[in-house]
């Protein structure tokens, strides 16, 4: 029996010594969690004055086909049979034929959009002509002159008889616009005619190329002022409906993934050499994000009326191919896309987990080893970190950050990392002296730091395709991006956001048939 209650003692005596062993050296925390912060709303919302470049086909044809009736505008000028008195005596004759008149290109200087880029076969042959449209025809003439003296041996004549014909052009300017209603207006500037081979006779104070040229000129005007007005009936509005109901429908880059364009207004900045034709250059102001979830509903705003005055110093724009004249302001050459790139706690969790597990912190002789990470958002743009632990204590601690984003290295990290309320009282209370929460917080805060690349690379990707496509039959649009980069971060209780803003050009093709 005595054995019996020896055997029965020490066991008990064992555990006692062993329980009181664990409470000098293991130190349990699990404060409870802190409760959520009220969630602020961060809507992503379009930048300012993003362009979107549409240039329209505007059909002259009708113009031209007058210019080029010889019944309105002569192909022939024939004085050579009755001759013109100068005002110092003698008389002149002259001949002329013209070609047809076609569009000419602008003289103003282009500036290049430079290398590599994918719109520049399509944008290359377009120049602008600012608010003028400048017409030519080839023209070939002969003059003939005969002085008062009524000597026969003394009547002169050039671009005849051993030479060939004289060479000139006959060139028109036409001043042309956009009504806010998308019609054409336009009105004649002026007609001259520029002599290639000027003739030269031998009395030089008789200047009879500038009469013959100014006959012409006269001859040509009462026409091309007819045939202007026929500019007043053509209009681009309906190619303009076209390509902006095309523009407000959502653009699905993947799944559950669209680019809203946000249409605002339309301005009128010019009018281009394309070919034979004339391109209107419309700058549509846009405010565009990218947003996930469902298909948003489509746009319901209609067309605005165009806007033709100058802008202001400050106006973005898209396309590099301006023209210097007066009425027009230098404008910035940029299409902005927001969009937010969301990343999961958990898949944070596991990568910050998988970074910090096996840390150990030494403090006074003791140690923890860090087992887990979590991490969660806790609402008013923070973040809740829950560090779990084992060793000389065992349990957990919460701590709390605000995210920070450094666009330099595409990284999120914590800032103004602490413990939170709970964590904090609980550790001023209970626990020992030799407790690394110093130590903890300052070893993991620097590994807390989260690369964001693959994510703003993935928008990258998306716009790249999502930017290049056929909306309709009669409306695509040709995207570059030339930059992207993070600009902030936002935790919200669901995930984490970092926003981006993407830089590059955007450029509509719009036909008018299919």
């Amino acid at each position: 029996m005595f054995l019996t209650s020896t055997y029965r003692v020490v066991p008990t005596m064992g555990l006692v010594a062993l329980l009181a062993s664990c409470s000098n050296t293991d130190y349990v925390i699990r404060p409870p969690a802190p409760e959520k912060l009220p969630s602020i709303e961060n809507p992503i919302r379009g930048t300012a004055d993003s362009i979107i470049n549409v240039p329209l086909r505007v059909d002259v044809s009708g113009f031209l086909d007058a210019v080029n009736n010889p019944n309105l505008i002569p192909k022939k000028f024939d004085h050579w049979e009755s001759a013109i008195k100068y005002p110092k005596g003698g008389e002149y004759t002259y001949y002329a034929e013209r070609d047809d008149f076609l569009i000419e290109q602008s003289t103003y200087p282009i500036r290049s959009m430079g290398p590599g880029l994918p719109i520049r076969d399509w944008w290359k042959n377009i120049e602008l002509s600012g608010g003028t449209l400048f017409l030519s025809a080839p023209l070939r003439y002969k003059i003939g002159v005969r002085p008062p003296s009524q000597d026969p041996d003394s009547a002169a004549q050039c671009g005849d008889g051993n030479e060939w014909p004289k060479h000139a052009t006959l060139n028109g300017s036409i001043a042309i616009g956009l009504t806010p209603h998308y019609g054409v207006s336009g009105s004649l500037r002026s007609v001259t005619v520029h002599s290639a081979e000027p003739c030269q006779f031998l009395r030089a104070d008789v200047d009879l190329q500038q009469a013959v040229n100014t006959a012409l000129s006269d001859q040509v005007k009462d026409g091309l002022n007819t045939a202007v007005s026929r500019l007043q009936a053509v209009s681009v509005k309906a190619h303009a409906e076209d390509v902006w109901t095309a523009l407000r429908r959502p653009i699905q880059l993947e799944p559950d993934t669209w680019l809203l364009l946000n249409l605002d207004k339309v301005r009128h900045t010019g009018f281009s050499r394309d070919g034979h034709g004339v391109n209107s250059i419309l700058h549509i102001t846009a405010h565009p994000v990218i947003v996930h979830g469902a298909e948003p509903p489509i746009s319901s705003t209609a067309l605005p009326q165009l806007e033709t005055e100058a802008s202001s110093p400050d106006f973005r724009g898209v396309t590099d191919v301006e023209a210097n004249y007066s009425e027009r302001r230098p404008v910035a050459k940029k299409f902005h896309v927001l969009a937010d790139a969301r990343i999961d706690y958990l898949t944070l969790s596991e990568t910050l987990s998988k970074r910090l597990r096996g840390t150990r912190v030494e403090n006074k002789g003791h140690f923890i080893t860090i087992t887990g990470v979590g991490l969660l958002g806790l609402g008013d743009n923070h973040m809740l970190l829950r560090v779990e632990f084992t060793g000389d204590a065992r349990g957990y601690v919460y701590l709390i950050g605000k995210p920070a984003f450094n666009p330099m290295t595409e990284m999120v990290y914590l800032s103004g990392l602490r413990y939170d309320l709970e964590t904090t009282h609980l550790l001023q209370t209970t626990a020992p002296d030799w407790f690394p929460d110093a130590p903890l917080r300052d070893s993991i805060a620097p590994k807390i730091v989260l690369g964001v690349t693959p994510m703003i690379d993935r928008i990258r990707d998306m716009l790249r395709t999502g930017l290049y496509r056929t909306l309709t039959p009669t409306v695509s649009i040709r995207g570059l991006v030339t930059s992207i980069q993070g600009i902030a971060v936002i935790a919200d209780i669901d995930a984490l956001y970092v926003r981006t803003m993407s830089n590059g050009t955007l450029n509509v093709l719009a036909s008018p048939e299919p």
